[in-house]
Protein backbone atom coordinates (compact mmCIF):
# COMPACT_ATOMS: atom_id res chain seq x y z
CA UNK A 1 0.00 0.00 0.00
CA UNK A 2 2.81 2.46 0.94
CA UNK A 3 4.61 1.53 -1.96
CA UNK A 4 1.35 2.14 -4.40
CA UNK A 5 1.02 6.23 -2.61
CA UNK A 6 4.71 6.52 -3.15
CA UNK A 7 4.65 6.35 -6.94
CA UNK A 8 0.71 8.04 -7.10
CA UNK A 9 2.31 11.14 -4.33
CA UNK A 10 5.51 12.30 -5.27
CA UNK A 11 7.71 14.46 -2.53
CA UNK A 12 8.34 17.66 -3.62
CA UNK A 13 11.49 19.80 -2.40
CA UNK A 14 12.23 23.16 -2.24
CA UNK A 15 15.52 22.57 -3.68
CA UNK A 16 14.13 21.55 -6.68
CA UNK A 17 11.14 23.95 -7.48
CA UNK A 18 13.41 26.49 -6.18
CA UNK A 19 17.31 25.42 -7.04
CA UNK A 20 20.62 26.84 -4.65
CA UNK A 21 20.37 30.44 -3.37
CA UNK A 22 23.65 31.70 -2.01
CA UNK A 23 24.15 33.79 1.01
CA UNK A 24 23.99 37.81 -0.48
CA UNK A 25 27.16 39.67 0.16
CA UNK A 26 27.34 41.52 3.25
CA UNK A 27 24.95 38.98 5.33
CA UNK A 28 26.71 37.00 7.97
CA UNK A 29 27.27 33.17 7.13
CA UNK A 30 28.71 32.18 10.53
CA UNK A 31 26.04 32.87 13.94
CA UNK A 32 28.93 34.60 15.32
CA UNK A 33 28.85 37.19 13.30
CA UNK A 34 24.86 37.89 14.15
CA UNK A 35 25.51 38.02 17.65
CA UNK A 36 28.47 40.58 16.96
CA UNK A 37 25.66 42.81 15.09
CA UNK A 38 23.47 42.21 18.06
CA UNK A 39 26.29 42.78 20.56
CA UNK A 40 26.79 46.38 18.69
CA UNK A 41 23.41 47.61 18.31
CA UNK A 42 22.90 47.55 22.37
CA UNK A 43 26.63 48.70 22.66
CA UNK A 44 25.72 51.92 20.36
CA UNK A 45 22.45 52.53 21.71
CA UNK A 46 23.46 52.39 25.30
CA UNK A 47 25.99 54.52 24.04
CA UNK A 48 23.69 57.35 22.34
CA UNK A 49 21.36 57.07 25.54
CA UNK A 50 24.17 57.96 27.29
CA UNK A 51 25.80 60.90 25.38
CA UNK A 52 22.26 62.48 25.37
CA UNK A 53 21.86 61.79 29.08
CA UNK A 54 25.15 63.54 30.01
CA UNK A 55 24.32 66.67 27.10
CA UNK A 56 21.25 67.11 29.04
CA UNK A 57 22.76 67.00 32.49
CA UNK A 58 25.39 69.58 30.59
CA UNK A 59 22.73 71.98 29.76
CA UNK A 60 20.39 71.80 32.64
CA UNK A 61 23.33 72.62 34.85
CA UNK A 62 24.34 75.40 32.66
CA UNK A 63 20.38 76.66 32.28
CA UNK A 64 20.31 75.86 36.53
CA UNK A 65 23.67 78.76 36.91
CA UNK A 66 22.15 81.21 34.06
CA UNK A 67 18.91 81.42 35.53
CA UNK A 68 19.10 84.69 37.62
CA UNK A 69 16.76 83.44 40.03
CA UNK A 70 13.87 82.88 37.72
CA UNK A 71 11.43 80.54 39.47
CA UNK A 72 10.31 79.36 36.32
CA UNK A 73 13.70 78.52 34.62
CA UNK A 74 14.93 77.41 37.73
CA UNK A 75 12.19 74.90 37.59
CA UNK A 76 12.96 73.99 34.19
CA UNK A 77 16.38 73.65 34.87
CA UNK A 78 15.75 70.98 37.74
CA UNK A 79 13.49 69.10 35.96
CA UNK A 80 15.96 68.90 33.25
CA UNK A 81 18.21 67.65 35.25
CA UNK A 82 16.29 64.95 37.18
CA UNK A 83 15.34 63.54 33.98
CA UNK A 84 19.16 62.87 32.17
CA UNK A 85 19.88 61.09 36.06
CA UNK A 86 16.15 59.51 35.64
CA UNK A 87 17.18 58.13 32.26
CA UNK A 88 20.94 57.54 33.19
CA UNK A 89 19.20 55.02 36.21
CA UNK A 90 16.67 53.42 33.37
CA UNK A 91 19.42 52.35 31.00
CA UNK A 92 21.32 50.59 33.93
CA UNK A 93 18.20 48.89 35.58
CA UNK A 94 17.55 47.51 31.54
CA UNK A 95 21.01 46.04 31.58
CA UNK A 96 19.27 44.42 35.46
CA UNK A 97 16.05 43.32 34.29
CA UNK A 98 17.02 41.81 30.74
CA UNK A 99 19.48 39.71 33.48
CA UNK A 100 17.38 38.67 35.82
CA UNK A 101 14.63 37.62 32.81
CA UNK A 102 17.41 35.76 31.10
CA UNK A 103 18.47 33.58 34.11
CA UNK A 104 14.37 33.25 34.46
CA UNK A 105 14.01 32.07 31.21
CA UNK A 106 17.28 30.50 30.03
CA UNK A 107 19.19 29.86 32.95
CA UNK A 108 22.09 32.09 32.13
CA UNK A 109 22.37 35.86 32.90
CA UNK A 110 23.91 37.14 29.93
CA UNK A 111 21.31 34.96 27.24
CA UNK A 112 19.72 37.89 26.05
CA UNK A 113 22.60 40.10 25.72
CA UNK A 114 25.13 38.10 24.34
CA UNK A 115 23.38 35.14 22.48
CA UNK A 116 24.82 31.71 21.70
CA UNK A 117 23.35 30.88 18.57
CA UNK A 118 23.31 27.47 16.93
CA UNK A 119 24.26 26.89 13.13
CA UNK A 120 21.16 25.00 11.56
Amino acid sequence: MTTLLQSIIKSAYAADVVGIIDVPTGVPSATTDTTNIISAVVRFIVVIGGIFALWQFLTGGLAFITSAGDKGKLTEAQNKIQMSLVGLVIIAASFIIIAIISKILFGDFTAILAPKLKSI
